[in-house]
């Protein structure tokens, strides 16, 4: 359950922050009507936010086909991975939509949620309508703040002016690594130059830093820069 203290007393409310522009919809007011404490906030990243170690996406199905085919979804999707260590995509309405809206169908369908599963970590989910995304959200919000005392945390663009809290956005920028592990990797190697030179063994000695992604990372570190496309700022799935 959610703790905040108020003069001495802690208010355990379920509560959630939610992103201004889904007061165009009906989920929060489910939501309130299933008794949780409702903020509304503008979120740089995901809709809802139910702890400080976890967020959620809500896209309709029309919304889910115009960001994969306007290449925004794994951009977001990587977002959600590197600010919040458990994230997920709510889809909502009929999935028949998205099938015959797809050049590939329900194979490209499958590949995208299995490539953003599989890289990044962000689970996925699906619901028939609105009332049917509040009673999963409402579950989700139960199940991680019922009995614990969780903080929740609005992450995303902040100024940093100390260097610890520059190092910190640094590191979590990179490729797999979110918050946590970035105070890790910092812990462990005391300085952006250390993770860096480090071996894949030594990477992947940190607490949650699997070898796939200590290799990946080393990978990126020693990357060549091979300058950018002028003509397009990110790139286009390709659906064929």
């Amino acid at each position: 359950m959610f703790y905040i203290k108020f003069f001495g007393v802690y208010d355990l409310t379920l509560r959630v922050f939610i992103d201004e522009r889904e007061k165009n919809c009906k989920v929060p007011s489910y939501l309130r009507e299933y008794g949780l404490y409702i903020i509304f906030k503008q979120l740089p990243v995901g809709d809802y936010i139910i702890s400080n170690d976890c967020a959620i996406e809500r896209k309709n199905v029309r919304d889910f086909v115009n960001s994969v085919i306007e290449g925004r979804l794994f951009d977001q999707a990587d977002r959600l991975s590197q600010s919040y260590l458990k994230s997920a995509i709510i889809i909502e309405g009929d999935l028949e939509y998205i099938y015959g809206s797809l050049k590939a169908g329900i194979k490209a369908f499958y590949g995208i949620l299995s490539s953003i599963w599989l890289n990044l970590g962000v689970a996925f989910f699906f619901t028939r309508d609105e009332q049917d995304t509040a009673q999963l959200i409402y579950s989700m919000i139960k199940h991680e703040q019922e009995g614990f005392r969780k903080v929740i945390t609005v992450k995303g663009k902040s100024k940093y002016t100390s260097i610890s809290e520059k190092q910190l956005l640094t590191v979590s920028s990179f490729p797999g690594i979110g918050n946590k592990l970035a105070i890790r990797l910092l812990n462990k190697f005391g300085s952006l130059k250390n993770i860096i030179l480090a071996s894949v063994a030594e990477l992947s000695m940190v607490e949650g830093l699997s070898r796939s992604k200590a290799e990946k990372l080393v990978e990126f570190f020693n990357a060549k820069f091979e300058g950018l496309n002028s003509t397009t700022k990110q790139s286009k799935l390709n659906l064929s």
